[in-house]
């Protein structure tokens, strides 16, 4: 029970009272009632605080007997290149820490590379994403700003590949249902146990599983699509999820699948999903706007797992949040896209018309 401080100021004051009879203003403003109403409010917050850890504590019993802990978000990776109009004569150095934009997302070079004498391309120099988030994998020819003090003759920047292997830390939601699967799949060989050692990888942020009654070229019986946040999965994180399913041979990873059975495991398809929109805005410059609005609409593309639709209200509804929005119509895609089980939709371009509101 959490004790108020109204309750806790006047329990105070009544003990105060009847304890002693040197003390006698206590009214507001008083040394003493200043005390007391310091106090009452620090051991309020007290009370809640120990509730809220006892709240907290309680909820992860059933986790902590599991070892189960919730997934950190990660950082995408990528590479940029650096370019000038014309080649020079000397070799043209771009600092690690270079920042980079696309739309509100920053991206630092992770480290220093150069355009070399007579060139005017630089070599791939690889990149970071500011902060862990699946927004981060954006699609190639994306990253075109720079936003740190580089050499006068580098002019663009362009990503001709997609960054990827970003992801968001696991929500509460997200790690109550991969309990539940790791709880269901505890006979250690149905469909949950696959899923659950796989959803186990660290870099594995949704997966699908598809049964086949006819076994795929006479072979393998079910196949696990994976993805890492990208809406793709790394050679490393399909061996990984392999491993965990199939098992080594040792007593600590017998694997997950019944004998006879065989599965492959592969990345789902990407479904590219672009964007013609008109937004009716105001009180906000042109190009802040689409850029916030182009934001928006990554982070809930990309947000998107294996088999999971694109919902235009929903996209709607994220454009609508956004304080300077008064308007906006969505011309294509014309509606709701509906990814088979082994595909993800994922961000590809957006045109965005940005018209001033008219009362």
């Amino acid at each position: 029970m959490i004790r108020r401080y109204d309750e806790i100021m006047d329990s105070a004051l009544a003990n105060m009272i009847a304890k002693q009879d040197i003390v006698t203003d206590f009214n507001e403003g008083s040394v003493t009632h200043t005390l007391l109403d310091t106090f009452s409010r620090l051991l309020e917050r007290a009370y809640v605080d120990v509730r809220q850890g006892y709240t907290e504590a309680l909820r992860l019993i059933p986790y902590s007997l599991f070892g189960f802990q919730k997934k950190t978000g990660k950082n995408a990776t990528g590479a940029v290149i650096f370019s000038r109009d014309t080649p020079f004569e000397q070799e043209t150095i771009i600092l690690k820490g270079t920042r980079l934009t696309c739309g509100d997302l920053t991206f630092i070079t992770a480290e220093t590379g150069s355009i070399p004498a007579g060139a005017i391309d630089s070599e791939s120099i690889a990149i970071t994403a500011e902060y862990p988030g699946n927004a981060y994998n954006v699609a190639p020819n994306m990253i075109k700003r720079i936003d740190s003090t580089v050499p006068s003759d580098v002019v663009k920047v362009n990503n001709p590949n997609a960054t990827t292997g970003g992801s968001n830390e696991e929500t509460t939601e997200e790690m109550d249902e991969r309990f539940k699967l790791h709880i269901n799949g505890l006979s250690g060989t149905n469909t949950c146990a696959v899923k659950s050692a796989a959803l186990n990888i660290d870099a594995v942020r949704s997966v699908c599983l598809q049964e086949h009654p006819e076994p795929i070229k006479d072979i393998y019986n079910m196949t696990l699509y994976v993805d890492d946040g990208s809406g793709s999965a790394s050679d490393e994180t399909i061996k990984l999820v392999r491993k965990a399913i199939e098992g080594d041979g040792t007593e600590q990873n017998p694997g997950h699948l019944a004998p006879g059975i065989n599965a492959r495991v592969l990345p789902p398809q990407s479904v590219p999903v672009d964007f013609e929109i008109k937004a009716s805005v105001y009180r906000t410059d042109s190009d802040a706007a689409q850029a916030e609005i182009e934001t928006a609409l990554i982070q809930y593309i990309n947000s998107r797992i294996i088999g999971q639709p694109v919902i235009l209200a929903e996209i709607i509804q994220q454009i609508m949040d956004l304080s300077f929005v008064k308007d906006v119509k969505i011309n294509t895609p014309i509606d709701n896209i509906i990814p088979s089980p082994s595909q993800i939709a994922r961000f590809s371009t957006a045109e965005i018309l940005i018209e001033e509101y008219r009362e």
